[in-house]
């Protein structure tokens, strides 16, 4: 009888524990986000991982990239829903020359900053392969969207940006919870 009883308990035990794998630095979603160090228009440097303990919304753009333009007005509303949240918006620009950079960001009227990436190590090393591209960081630095998944199911970005909007609300959520 004592055997049977502790069978039980180790088959219990075996069953109820979590095998936590640990987490890596990578691109995709549940990886943790590898840093990004650059400079954004100005000149000042901006480092990701300054943002920890917040949610990031990483937008990769260029100034030559007509869809990223049009999904400008969608990230301006995600910027002013979110506002006042632990929430940030920073751009990833691909663009070779900085002044093409900076002349979409002041024409555009674009509020957040955008690290300059005119070598492309940073779409390098995120794997970036077409733009726009969104990709959700939550307060820990783990990635918790990227759109390159959903590009295929979606008719428009105003599609696009409902569907991040829900992905920000749930991470906040958590994050509150």
């Amino acid at each position: 009888m004592r055997f049977e009883y502790w069978m039980i308990f180790l088959l219990l035990v075996l069953g109820c524990s979590e095998e936590t794998k640990p987490l890596k630095v990578g691109v995709r979603v549940g990886d943790i986000a590898p840093e990004i160090k650059a400079e954004d228009a100005q000149g000042e440097k901006l480092e990701l991982s300054k943002f920890k303990g917040k949610v990031v919304l990483l937008s990769f753009w260029a100034s030559w990239c007509g869809p990223c333009k049009e999904l400008l007005p969608y990230e301006k509303q995600l910027f002013k829903k979110f506002e006042g949240k632990p929430f940030v918006l920073l751009g990833v620009n691909s663009d070779i020359e900085k002044n093409a950079f900076i002349k979409v960001q002041q024409q555009y009227n674009i509020p957040w900053p955008s690290f300059w990436d005119g070598n492309g190590s940073i779409n390098r090393e995120w794997e970036i392969e077409f733009l726009p591209l969104l990709v959700l960081v939550d307060e820990k630095g783990v990635i918790r969207f990227n759109s390159k998944s959903v590009m295929d199911n979606i008719e428009s970005f105003r599609d696009l940006s409902e569907k991040v909007e829900k992905e920000i609300s749930n991470v906040l959520q958590k994050m509150r919870g």
